[in-house]
């Protein structure tokens, strides 16, 4: 176990007590923890730098615009783009909500078709739902399959009226929902009738190597909170490309060549899409982040090693009587969610938490994916580079003592 070992003492947090127990921290497809490196970061800009982008022509402000734009070229090579193609928002969510309103208020027509799964987090259903209403357009679900907790994707769900696809590429419920080969032939068959496809990597990106260009999409969003990067901070990638059909988000600052009146002119991307002050030091610290990634993780391992706990909470669970165990089974999981029979997942997850024990309790923002499978609510453990099987170990005990008190 030197791999976490070696690791969780780059992480702060877990120097502290919670309720007077050793955190085990099982919560990380909600946030994860940040590296002394990337705290480190965001500090020294503020007590030594702190000056705003793309504006200042002294010292402090050339700093941190040249500091700022050398993490866009960090951000574009973990992810396999061009720089110009990465664009800083303040999450995921927000990233969504961009790609619907500025390129899909502008190309979606009333019939076309908007193609979503059942396991969409509601970042990535609801500004489609909204703009189906809108725009008098018509949304196509990719469904769940109840049995195997996959998406039963059909070839027949695209058509000559699909005009986008906008897909999880991980579930934040289930895990990987995509069998074998199909996340791949959807991409084909949209590229074939000329949709456009957003991917939601808001939980995959910290769990395996993404490369945008063999994945062959137009739009990819994700956090950097979940990948020990700051809060408030998100990237989109639009492809080069399409950069032309997408227009500006919000508008002011910057992002344009020409304010007057009777001759606006937008720079071009990403500029174009970046108005108002940026979030420098977010920025700078998940600069931080990608390196100590670069430096410290790798993938093929980190997979291997959330698998391996991810297996023995799964193994624990499916030992206790009433206790319904979701998701695929996969060879590379960080998350496992389940729910029990006698008790509310919220009643469980507050008594874990007493012991020590962080996991995530609720419908997790998949209302539709919980309703389709027949679960008002789930607990949800998710690991991460630094938990430990001592972590596991701890999540049973607590569960153990929460069976004798609930009468599991």
């Amino acid at each position: 176990m030197s791999f976490p070992k070696t690791l969780r003492s780059d992480f702060p947090i877990f120097e502290k007590k919670c309720w007077n127990n050793e955190l085990c921290y099982l919560d990380n497809a909600a946030t994860t923890h940040k590296p002394n490196a990337v705290i480190e970061a965001v500090s020294e800009f503020y007590r030594f730098q702190n000056a705003s982008v793309h504006r200042g022509i002294y010292s402090q402000a050339e700093s941190a615009t040249a500091q700022f734009e050398a993490v866009r070229t960090i951000v574009s090579s973990f992810i396999g783009s061009d720089s110009n193609e990465i664009v800083f928002t303040s999450g995921a969510t927000e990233g969504i909500n961009f790609v619907a309103d500025a390129w899909g208020f502008h190309n979606i027509k009333a019939g076309d078709h908007i193609v979503v799964s059942e396991a969409e987090h509601h970042a990535n259903l609801l500004p489609w739902l909204r703009l189906a209403e809108r725009k008098n357009a018509k949304i196509i679900f990719i469904p769940i399959n109840k049995d195997t907790d996959q998406l039963d994707f059909d070839e027949s769900i695209i058509t000559c009226r699909t005009k986008l696809v906008a897909v999880t590429h991980c579930s934040n419920v289930l895990g990987n929902v995509w069998k074998h080969g199909d996340l791949d032939l959807l991409v084909k068959k949209a590229r074939a009738v000329g949709a456009k496809i957003l991917l939601d990597g808001a939980q995959s990106v910290a769990h395996q190597k993404i490369d945008v260009k063999t994945l062959d999409i137009d739009f990819f969003v994700f956090s950097a909170h979940k990948i020990m990067g700051p809060t408030g901070l998100g990237f989109l990638f639009i492809k080069s490309n399409v950069q032309d059909d997408v227009q500006p988000y919000q508008v002011g600052g910057v992002m344009v060549h020409s304010a007057l009146p009777g001759s606006l002119k937008w720079r071009t991307g990403p500029q174009k899409f970046e108005a108002g002050t940026q979030p420098v030091a977010q920025v700078i610290g998940f600069g931080a982040a990608i390196n100590y990634i670069n430096e410290k993780i790798n993938f093929c391992k980190l997979s291997s090693h959330e698998n391996s706990l991810c297996e023995k909470i799964i193994s624990f669970l499916k030992s206790v009587p009433g206790v319904k165990v979701l998701g695929p089974k996969s060879d590379s999981k960080h998350i496992v969610s389940f729910a029990v029979a006698v008790v509310h997942a919220h009643d469980l997850a507050d008594f874990l938490g007493e012991c020590g024990v962080a996991v995530r309790a609720g419908h997790h923002c998949a209302q539709l994916l919980h309703n389709c499978l027949g679960v008002e609510a789930t607990v949800r453990a998710s690991v991460f580079c630094y938990n430990t099987a001592q972590d596991i170990d701890c999540f049973i005990n607590a569960f153990n003592k929460a069976r004798s008190i609930f009468g599991l």
